[in-house]
């Protein structure tokens, strides 16, 4: 099995910065927020600050069950409910620990990419509430999205091609 000591302290740590951000931005935020922004940065939906600030536990909730549970799930499945190129290679019970170290490991920091990107967004959400009116920092979001696809373009494509061969 792999070594996913690293990715789990970089996904702790974000965690903390999230929740060091909740404790700072919590009492300044207004009692309903813009949630949802349009292209050009306004406000297109509201929300209550509870419900807001539960989405972005909920959030972080998410990326640990996509980094770190949906890994130990697929390790408990049997290979047949397995959807892998070459699985009757790669889940071989001479191959399946290491395969199953592999995607931990992938998935691990595909959860810490993916919590980076969820608590820059709401970074840009909770600035965009302390302004009157609220506008979210579109300049700052594009290129933060472009990374993060790209960030998951090049994962996808590595697993897959890793996947796809046989050695």
């Amino acid at each position: 099995m792999s070594n996913t000591r690293l990715p789990s302290s970089v996904f702790v740590a974000l965690a903390v910065i999230g929740a060091v951000r909740y404790i700072y931005y919590a009492p300044r935020l207004p009692e309903v927020l813009g949630s949802h922004f349009a292209g050009n940065g306004a406000v297109n939906a509201w929300q209550s600050k509870a419900a807001f600030l539960s989405t972005e536990l909920a959030v972080v909730v998410l990326a640990a069950v996509v980094g770190f549970g949906i890994p130990r799930i697929v390790g408990a499945m049997p290979v047949s409910l397995i959807n892998l190129p070459n699985k009757e290679y790669w889940l071989s019970p001479e191959r399946r620990a290491e395969t199953l170290g592999y995607l931990q490991m992938h998935m691990a920091w595909f959860g810490c990419a993916l919590l980076a990107f969820l608590l820059f967004a709401m970074d840009l959400v909770y600035q965009a509430n302390l302004q009157s009116p609220p506008r979210l920092n579109s300049a700052a979001f594009v290129p933060g999205l472009v990374v993060f696809l790209l960030f998951v373009t090049i994962s996808t494509v590595r697993l897959v091609a890793r996947f796809a061969r046989r050695s």
